[in-house]
């Protein structure tokens, strides 16, 4: 029902706070695999930084962390922390080096001394210990979520990972000790393929899920994230509570939002 003009019913948009912003600079750059890269960062700023949990991401902001009255707004990207270690400090950021887009041109050329801002962590993956078993999906932009998930798995779970890659040479492994119950499937796509996530959707369709209230975590381009979180829940009848999407990115999108769950389908 519309609303008489001018007046309305909902409540005004509380604007988020802030997350805390931290100066930090690059310590070491890591090749992981021809197209990804791990930046290491420190700084005493991250002493204060609160690491909460797996699959959470902070902003990356390119250029002035408190620019000018009246300049534009710094140049900022999501990200999930890929490791923390307090004691460094230290934080851990895996970059898919993709030949386009602020983020991707800076990792590239990353070297130790650099200087940038992180704020954050947003909010993080909630694991359920009760769960009797996960499947983790995703692409290259979500290896860094599906490894901190792993790694926060309590170690008798079992767990199928299924990654989607442009070819062989992308494999590294996912978690830095090995989980006797966790089984990694990469799926190669190939460089020049003209739909993202095609592959992963038909891995996905081809999964022996098993029985019982087990979770799914997919994280990959939007589309795709769409098409795989219909197929669950309509043609496979999961029940929303057993799925977390996650569209990461959007394919001809710049800065595509961060806060894309897919909830619109199902």
């Amino acid at each position: 029902m519309n609303e008489p003009s001018g007046l309305s019913s909902a409540a005004p948009e509380t604007p988020r706070p802030r997350k805390p912003r931290y100066a930090v600079e690059v310590r070491q750059v890591h090749r992981l695999s021809p197209h990804m890269v791990r930046v290491t960062f420190g700084g005493e700023a991250l002493r204060s930084f609160e690491w909460n949990g797996p699959a959470a991401h902070i902003k990356l902001i390119f250029g002035p962390a408190e620019p000018e009255p009246g300049a534009a707004r710094p140049t900022m990207r999501t990200y999930t922390p890929r490791r923390f270690d307090p004691r460094g400090p230290e934080l851990d950021v895996d970059f898919v080096i993709h030949g386009e887009g602020p983020a991707s041109s800076w990792a590239a050329q990353a070297s130790a001394g650099q200087s940038l801002t992180v704020a954050g962590p947003g909010r993080s993956y909630v694991i359920d210990a009760r769960a009797p078993w996960y499947v983790l999906a995703g692409d290259e932009s979500a290896i860094p979520a599906i490894g901190t998930i792993l790694e926060a798995l309590p170690a008798h779970v079992p767990a199928s990972a299924l990654i989607e890659v442009g070819d062989r040479a992308e494999e590294h492994p996912l978690t830095a000790v090995p989980r006797p119950h966790t089984s990694v499937r990469w799926l190669t796509r190939g460089r020049e393929a003209s739909v993202p996530g095609a592959v992963l959707e038909q891995a996905v369709r081809e999964l022996n899920v098993p029985p019982g209230d087990g979770r799914i975590y997919i994280a990959c381009e939007a589309d795709a994230m769409r098409r795989i979180r219909r197929y669950l829940l309509q043609e496979r009848a999961l029940a929303k509570t057993q799925l977390v999407t996650r569209g990461y990115w959007r394919l001809g999108a710049t800065d595509h939002p961060d806060r894309d769950y897919g909830e619109d389908v199902g």
